[in-house]
């Protein structure tokens, strides 16, 4: 998305063949932004955005229609977007209100998809809640670059950052401090990255590494990033054999490391809330397979945001595991779960949610089962690789 706003050609590598990836880049393309994808990169010739003929369909990805649609506003760009049946099942006014308090015209269905956009000019703003999410925060941002004058963007510090500290290292106006200033940016100048590994997809390799006998993975050039290492903190804590090395020197606004995870016996349980919650929202669902695991009563609060995800994670969790035998309760922000009950598989509602079918998946070869491979097309929004990594470790 940044480099299409860019009056130049851009080259990103390791980039994820996802599918939440390749919805993003068939909505850029019907804007007119060229996007040819090479063997091992992407080649993106921005400058160019003008309003799509036709209707952009984000498919199951709420992170290409809310990011989106505060680019295409801060561009005047005219655009209709819907969805799959999950995505037009998902609330977003918290993304509508603020554009629309910036002057944007939007008509939408009771505040969710489709929605409709039309070109306007852009008013500051100053958003004064402390979001804790990225997707709004970098709605936000991108509206902005449509005035003139700087508009100010609170946010909860734990909440990921990647947008704004790209933004800052390719040279738009953006000041980051308490909150973010940011206002009409012209660039020319494309640039290069690297994608560091996504630590929401490690995740998965890393809980199967701490809870399968004999397993030791070295997983390389992960993202590290403060907002994103939650997880990794929360297992530590819970006395798993986990080491972060090798940290890299930081590249347009962003380091990696290499993780290290070992088999770890007598994992404690642990209670999650707050802040710690926002640091791992996606993992909460692989999160909460390792918490059966660990001895006593794990409990996690204060995530009422995984009821309105891909599905009701909340539910979906609570389901999958009562019905494995596990001892556990949902509450209506959370569920506590007691560690130690034997489980035994059966069969998975995965409610079409990638996060729900890649931890059961998991937890099948925890339990000491084959793993199955039935899930690819859900797994694929945002993992394509995970059964081919998975097979290649278990050899």
């Amino acid at each position: 998305m940044i480099a299409s706003i860019i009056d130049n050609s851009s080259i990103i590598k390791n980039i994820s063949l996802c599918k939440d990836v390749n919805t993003t880049i068939e909505c850029l393309r019907l804007c007119n932004i060229l996007i040819f994808r090479k063997k091992e990169f992407l080649h993106i010739k921005g400058g160019s955005l003008t309003s799509p003929k036709s209707i952009l369909n984000c498919k199951n990805s709420g992170s290409t229609v809310r990011m989106l649609l505060g680019l295409l506003c801060g561009q005047k760009i005219a655009a209709r977007f819907n969805g799959d049946n999950s995505l037009r099942s998902r609330p977003m006014n918290r993304i509508i209100s603020p554009l629309k308090n910036m002057g944007i015209q939007i008509k939408s269905n009771n505040k969710k998809l489709p929605i409709m956009i039309s070109p306007k000019q852009i008013k500051s703003t100053d958003y004064l809640e402390q979001t804790t999410s990225a997707q709004v925060k970098s709605a936000i941002l991108f509206a902005a670059l449509g005035s003139n004058d700087y508009s100010s963007v609170a946010f909860n510090k734990y909440t990921r950052d990647h947008t704004e500290k790209i933004m800052a290292s390719l040279g738009f106006n953006v000041r980051i401090n308490n909150n973010i200033k940011i206002k009409r940016s012209f660039i020319n100048k494309g640039f290069t990255l690297t994608v560091p590994g996504d630590i929401s997809n490690a995740a998965n390799i890393i809980a199967a590494a701490i809870l399968i006998p004999g397993s030791n993975v070295t997983i390389k050039n992960i993202l590290y990033n403060k907002t994103r290492l939650g997880f990794i903190e929360v297992l530590s804590k819970m006395g798993a054999k986990i080491k972060i090395s090798n940290i890299s020197k930081e590249k347009n606004g962003e380091k990696t490391c290499d993780i290290n995870a070992l088999h770890s016996k007598n994992l404690k349980s642990i209670d999650l809330s707050g802040d710690t919650i926002i640091g791992m929202i996606d993992e909460i669902p692989i999160f909460c397979i390792v918490a059966v695991f660990a001895d006593g009563i794990s409990t996690i609060r204060d995530a009422k945001e995984l009821r309105v995800k891909e599905s009701d994670r909340i539910l979906a969790i609570y389901e999958n595991l009562k019905k494995m035998n596990a001892d556990i309760c949902q509450t209506d922000d959370g569920l506590i779960i007691k560690g130690g009950n034997k489980l035994h598989y059966t069969s998975i509602k995965h409610y079409n949610d990638h996060r729900i079918a890649m931890s059961f998946e998991v937890l099948r070869l925890i339990l000491g089962y084959e793993i199955s491979g039935e899930y690819k097309d859900i797994i694929r929004i945002s993992f394509p690789e995970f059964y081919e990594i998975f097979n290649r470790l278990l050899q």
